[in-house]
């Protein structure tokens, strides 16, 4: 009887044995799953690492651009260098940026200083005339001093075809000329008169896009009469269009 008490003791002793060896084989099979995703994983990157690779490398196989990007870049036929051609993307230098050149080469000749500047924005090249150049305090009409600028921008003007935006502005002084009650009568003002000479230039009306902005959209704060003169000024905006279709969004972002 003691025997059998002492056999059913040790049997139970052991019992705890089961559930190492479960638990031993859970945990195997956890770092196998583990291990399978760490493979995974490392394959992925792997593969994406290739596709990147191969669509950054001229002449490679690229799985994530556009196909109908031109990718072989090199030389043109004369020899020289030639960039990635994009659809939509020139190759060179835009059109708006070598009229601004340009035009600044031209306008510097008259040493006019901070009076005018000529940059590319958005729309296209963007020409801006002080107050201090081209108009009296409170006046729209274009004093006799103005003219040589406004013939040397008519000049690039006429050869080409482009609408012209043209914005009057001013700086936060009131208006004390009553022809004009307000700042946007005068800066409506002022961008009409430089329309009216350009086109007495011989550009045509139908390309003239003509408003004011008042005194809400300064270029910089009214704090100094440096910048109230700079603030109060035309903008003329030679606006060249663009091909807006330069991403194709159907195009998958990769192909695995």
């Amino acid at each position: 009887m003691a025997h059998k008490a002492e056999e059913h003791q040790e049997g139970h002793d052991e019992r705890w044995l089961v559930s190492y060896a479960d638990f031993i084989t859970l945990l195997m099979v956890l770092f196998v799953i583990l291990y399978s995703m760490g493979q995974v994983s490392v394959e992925k990157y792997k593969r994406l690492a290739d596709s990147m690779r191969a669509a950054f490398t001229l002449g490679g196989a690229s799985q994530i651009v556009d196909s109908q990007i031109n990718q072989a870049g090199g030389k043109s036929a004369d020899g020289t260098s030639k960039p990635i051609v994009i659809p939509g993307i020139p190759e060179g230098p835009t059109q708006s940026e070598e009229v601004a050149g340009q035009l600044t080469n031209m306008l510097s000749t008259q040493k006019l200083g901070n009076q005018v500047s000529v940059q590319t924005n958005i729309e296209g090249v963007l020409i801006s005339l002080s107050e201090k150049l081209i108009f009296a305090e409170g006046q729209a009409d274009l004093p006799s001093e103005a003219l040589p600028v406004l013939d040397t921008i008519a000049a690039m003007l006429r050869p080409i075809d482009n609408k012209i935006r043209l914005v009057g502005h001013t700086n936060n002084s009131p208006s004390t000329n009553p022809r004009y009650p307000t700042n946007w009568d005068l800066s409506l003002a002022r961008a009409t008169s430089v329309a009216r000479y350009l086109m007495s230039a011989g550009i045509a009306p139908e390309r003239f896009i003509i408003s004011g902005q008042g005194e809400y959209a300064p270029v910089f704060p009214n704090d100094s009469e440096e910048h109230r003169n700079l603030n109060a000024r035309v903008e003329i905006i030679i606006i060249y269009e663009v091909d807006h279709n330069i991403i194709n969004l159907n195009a998958p972002a990769l192909v695995p």
